[in-house]
């Protein structure tokens, strides 16, 4: 079986990638954004501008602003669906996994995994800092987010991980089969991504940095396992994790969450022990289980 990573069939070549991509950055940006921007100035008070207003968040509540920028990942989405049929002419399948079908197991298995990990680690960050972690929990806005965070952050989600562990992984597959590349060119980019968000500013180059770590461990675990089922099972957990579990006033998306971090933002330790424990970890527990093997053919030869 060809590896998900390495281009599926020979006629596919550069040009359908660029033209998946141009498909994708129209959903996400011309129709996502524009949806946004529509619904932004459906907000707006009679007579008013945005520029009245800090930030669009101050316009919506909570659970409205979340929902607000799913968005566009919705219709990234959907936009690379409509790829893999109408440029690519494959099944969507293929985007996800070498698998004959996408593997649940797998999934799940990622997902309960660092979500306990994350629970171990929140759970020693409360001991120590309880007096600035605050029980948040608002039963009615608490259960409208429980429900667009099950169904939104999957999609979210799974966006992210079939565009840059997918799509962009083979993109980048028909230039260079070495793994090792790939992985770091993918690693940058999810970093690049993220360059925008606040949390960049509180915590400085260190979060672009930890993005990368983040972005190189789940290409790794992609390309190892021939499937996005562990990578986007852990995307989800720790996705999730940061909506519905515990949140703070100046992250991306500010949810009401079970827990309110009111500390300042500082580089904790548990980035660290993220970064340089529980990613070895994980990837030690991922090769015990599924018994990966040919690591150099893989990271080094790709083929």
């Amino acid at each position: 079986m060809r590896r998900f990573t390495s281009p599926l069939e020979p006629t596919i070549g550069i040009r359908h990638y660029l033209l998946g991509l141009l498909a994708i950055l129209i959903g996400v940006y011309f129709i996502g954004g524009s949806l946004m921007s529509i619904f932004i100035s459906a907000k707006l008070p009679a007579g008013e501008s945005l520029t009245a207003f800090s930030s669009p968040q101050d316009l919506f509540s909570k659970n409205e602003f979340f929902a607000l920028n799913m968005i566009p990942f919705v219709f990234g989405f959907l936009a690379i669906v409509f790829c893999s049929r109408l440029i690519f002419k494959r099944s969507f399948r293929t985007f996800l996994t070498a698998r004959p079908r996408f593997d649940f197991t797998r999934f799940f298995f990622a997902f309960g995994l660092w979500s306990t990990l994350m629970m171990v680690s929140f759970f020693m960050t409360f001991i120590d800092y309880n007096h600035l972690i605050h029980w948040n929990f608002q039963p009615e806005n608490f259960f409208y987010l429980l429900i667009l965070a099950l169904v939104l952050v999957p999609v979210q989600t799974g966006f992210e991980e079939i565009l840059f562990r997918g799509f962009l992984l083979q993109f980048f597959g028909k230039i260079t089969q070495k793994g090792i590349y790939l992985i770091l060119i993918n690693g940058v980019l999810f970093g690049a991504l993220h360059l925008m968000n606040p949390e960049i500013d509180k915590l400085g180059a260190f979060a672009v940095g930890y993005y990368m770590m983040s972005g190189i461990f789940t290409s790794f675990i992609a390309i190892m396992d021939d499937g996005l089922e562990l990578s986007w099972g852990f995307h989800l957990a720790n996705n999730l994790f940061g909506i519905i579990i515990v949140t703070n006033n100046w992250q991306v998306i500010q949810t009401d969450a079970l827990f309110m971090d009111v500390s300042e933002p500082v580089l904790g330790w548990d980035m660290y022990v993220t970064m340089f424990l529980f990613y070895p970890l994980m990837i030690l527990v991922f090769w015990l289980v599924y018994r990966w093997k040919n690591w150099n053919k893989v990271l080094l030869q790709r083929k």
